[in-house]
């Protein structure tokens, strides 16, 4: 009897993992899974057209669930590691940042940007490409740590975490790019040799006996080149196909698909020795190219380098008395001063006083959050009650503060910018390319297939709309750069061609248009004791107010009791002072009554500070204004050019004085309120107006925000506001005009290079499309114009800048 055969056990790969499927696999649109974890994952890609993150990389996904990691996070659980490791942690929200060197395409951004359908407890995640960097948001309540840094590396993104270099810039890059270009270079010189009895005549009895053979060896080392070298091109223009977008590389992946099959067709069918010499040059030069271009733009890059002019100054508490220092400045173990309304630069821990923490930088909830001595408190927070010291536990990194700087729940609203402009038209000279390329072929193939091939090829590799794209950051950022070297810190690039663009400028008045600093300051009213001016000086010393802090070095100060602070944006401060109620603000905030006499001192620029004890008025203390330096030729400077107002929360007086200063055309208005000043800026631009608002950035937070450009004028670099797009040092503000001409130079700086790309491309391709260059000739121009670009307008803006005197 003949044994029935063995039953032959097939297995079902899974879809994401590639590892077996169990009997009845979990099925998707016909595609099977073998847990649920694989399953999540596809359907995050397939839901947004990404299924090509299963064609390009090299290995397939990991399982989700069921992944053996036994034990190996478990050191994330421990409290000395999350503490270095979080940026901020409270009840309800963690974040940090973590270092992913695995990311490298769209699929792999998108993906991470959307863990939160992969785990419910992250409430948010945001990719920075360029440094490999993802912010994590997460709810502590619902995940932890280690079940997010598991879940990244379940799904192929495991963090790189160096706990000894945390806080360090992270350093980047792969080794990848050297590999492709050796492998190009050593076949490109192995296949010009076997070509070598095609370009001499006297050879011709070797290309007979051995040209066959030569050309099957081409063939072979051409192979590599065009599997790995190449590889990156191909990918990147598919990934841009599945996104139904045509992209730089999908003309010249079809150059090197013409070349590689008529190479192919030629040698196969003895018809010639083919094109593959030019094929792995053209890979080769191509690869160099994007070497240098890459060189160049990370010494170039000005991201990496603007945050250290980043100005955030804080208080420093030392055996001589407080001074001001920068951020950059503070060590572990610094006693530091942090006000009413000022940011926290570092972690810290609280030494005295009571904390009441506005964390809506870090989490976007403006609820603040009580803090008593001995608890720690995280940079990014904003004190909102009475001054505290704090003791530094963590050295600051000015990379995170920008980085909450630039929180986008302070963004303003979408606009269209120059670079925005490149980007659109970069798409359309894609394919005004393919055009130009299916016309030469279509031109030259009766006459030559040759030169038909030649042409074709030469236009897709020469052509460059990436310079145009290029233009626009490297010239912005350049200037960020040297604005910051000037003192005039900006949040981003964008904010560059904003001033550059604009024609209305509103200036706030105290603190902004005069100097507090300077002001004399005597006192009208019933005589203080000396106990009442401690209680006074307790008080305005809580604030960063330029009236309060100017009035804080006039009076004794010693630390006393306070609670109950409250503060009224542009009526005064409040608070109970050791059991007496202390109000300072103006007359009506403090319930003063304003005489004859006080309206004729107001005629003589004062400005004046009222005093109220358990509901009494006192006194007022009265500063005699005095303007800042340089203010009569900057204003005559800015009002050739535009539109000028002023917005201030005091009375009238000043109107002669202002009159004289900004000229008959100007707007002033009196007795402004927050809201008012917001109004007034938002009716600007109802009207289309690009409008600048300049001010001290604590009551004019609403108009800064509103307006195009806010800046924020500060004596101590602390006004560190989500409002503002720009802080300017008051040392600085003598070069306000200087300033906005510069950037106005940048945006023609931008234009010139765009024209220098146009013409770059149109005598090139005008020249490809007639067959004067051969590819590998386009392949080493087209990084070329790149290159061109960048240092063009990097150099264009530091010569503007020279001519500025800057």
């Amino acid at each position: 009897m003949i044994p029935a055969p063995a039953e032959i056990h097939t297995h079902v790969a899974c879809t994401h993992c590639g590892d077996a499927c169990p009997d009845e696999p979990i099925l998707l649109d016909s595609q099977p899974f073998c847990c649920q974890g694989c399953k999540a994952v596809y359907e995050l890609l397939a839901a947004s057209n990404l299924c090509t993150y299963y064609r390009l990389d090299e290995r397939p996904g990991q399982k989700v669930k069921d992944v053996e990691l036994p034990g190996r996070f478990d050191y994330l659980d421990q409290e000395s590691v999350q503490a270095q490791l979080l940026a901020f942690r409270s009840d309800t929200l963690a974040k940090l940042t973590l270092t992913i060197p695995q990311m490298h395409c769209a699929s792999c951004i998108w993906l991470l940007e959307n863990l939160y359908k992969l785990n419910p407890g992250v409430s948010e995640s945001r990719v920075n490409f360029l440094r490999k960097e993802l912010t994590i948001s997460y709810l502590p309540s619902e995940t932890n740590l280690k079940e997010v840094v598991t879940l990244l590396a379940a799904i192929g993104y495991e963090p790189q975490i160096t706990l000894a270099e945390l806080g360090a810039q992270p350093h980047h890059g792969s080794r990848m790019l050297y590999y492709k270009l050796g492998l190009a270079g050593f076949c490109f010189g192995n296949v010009m040799l076997l070509a070598f009895p095609e370009y001499f005549s006297f050879t011709e009895q070797l290309q007979a006996e051995f040209g066959q053979f030569f050309g099957y060896l081409s063939i072979i080392l051409s192979l590599p080149v065009l599997l790995v070298s190449a590889r990156s091109f191909y990918e990147s223009a598919w990934q841009g196909l599945r996104q139904r977008y045509i992209n730089l590389d999908f003309p010249i992946s079809l150059g090197l698909t013409a070349l590689m099959l008529t190479s192919l067709f030629d040698i196969l069918t003895h018809r010639g020795p083919g094109y593959l010499d030019s094929f792995t040059g053209l890979v080769f030069f191509m690869l160099i190219g994007k070497w240098v271009q890459q060189r160049t733009y990370d010494a170039l890059r000005f991201d990496r380098d603007f945050t250290s002019y980043f100005p955030v100054a804080v208080t420093l508490l030392t055996k001589d008395g407080d001074k001001s220092v920068s951020v950059k400045e503070l060590r572990v173990g610094n006693r530091i001063l942090v006000r009413h309304q000022e940011v926290i630069p570092a972690d810290a821990m609280l030494m005295r006083g009571i904390g009441q923490i506005d964390y809506s930088f870090v989490s976007g909830e403006s609820v603040p959050v009580a803090k008593g001595a001995g608890e720690l408190v995280y940079a990014g927070g904003r004190q909102v009650g009475q001054a505290v010291e704090l003791e530094v536990v963590r050295e600051v990194s000015q990379g995170y503060l920008t980085q909450l700087w630039n929180n986008p729940a302070f963004q303003k609203g979408d606009k269209h910018t120059l670079e925005t402009y490149a980007n659109k038209v970069g798409r359309y000279f894609v394919a005004l390319t393919l055009t130009l390329a299916l016309g030469a072929i279509l031109y030259w193939y009766p006459q030559d297939p040759h030169m038909a091939l030649r042409a074709f090829t030469s236009v897709l590799v020469i052509a460059c709309p990436c310079a145009l794209s290029l233009a626009t950051p490297f010239a912005m950022g350049a200037a960020v750069r040297v604005f910051g070297q000037k003192k005039f810190y900006l949040k981003n690039s964008a904010v560059v061609e904003t001033l550059g663009r604009a024609d209305t400028i509103v200036f706030d008045k105290t603190g902004t248009l005069t100097d507090t600093h300077r002001s004399e300051v005597s006192y009208e009213g019933r005589p203080l004791t000396i106990e009442e001016k401690q209680l006074v000086a307790t008080l305005v010393q809580q604030s960063t107010h330029p009236l309060s802090q100017r009035l804080s070095k006039e009076l004794i100060y010693n630390a006393l009791t306070i609670n109950k602070l409250q503060e009224a944006p542009g009526q005064g401060l409040s608070g109970v002072v050791n059991g007496v109620c202390v109000q300072v603000g103006s007359a009506a905030f403090t319930g003063a009554q304003r005489s004859a006499d006080v309206a004729e001192a107001d005629a003589q620029r004062q400005s004046r500070v009222y005093v109220a004890l358990d509901g009494v008025p006192v006194g007022c203390f009265v500063f005699h204004n005095v303007y800042r330096d340089n203010l009569v030729p900057i204003l005559t400077q800015l009002g050739k050019r535009y539109r000028l107002a002023v917005l201030s929360g005091d009375n009238s007086s000043e109107r002669p004085r202002l009159r004289e200063l900004f000229g008959p055309k100007a707007e002033l208005r009196f007795q402004q309120s927050p809201l008012d000043k917001l109004e007034y800026v938002a009716e600007l631009r109802r009207q289309g107006r690009t409008v600048i608002m300049v001010g001290d950035g604590l009551n004019d937070a609403g108009a800064l925000q509103q307006a195009n450009a806010g800046i924020a004028l500060t004596d101590t670099l602390s006004n560190f506001s989500p409002a503002c797009d720009a802080i300017l040092d008051a040392s600085s503000f003598g070069q306000l005009a200087t300033f906005l001409r510069f950037s106005q130079d940048c945006l023609q700086i931008v234009l010139a290079t765009f024209v220098l790309s146009f013409c770059y491309n149109g005598i090139g391709l005008g020249l490809a499309v007639q067959g004067r260059f051969t590819p590998i000739v386009s392949a080493i121009l087209m990084p070329i114009s790149s290159l061109s670009v960048m240092l063009f307008a990097t150099l264009l803006v530091r010569y503007a800048a020279w001519r500025r005197r800057f």
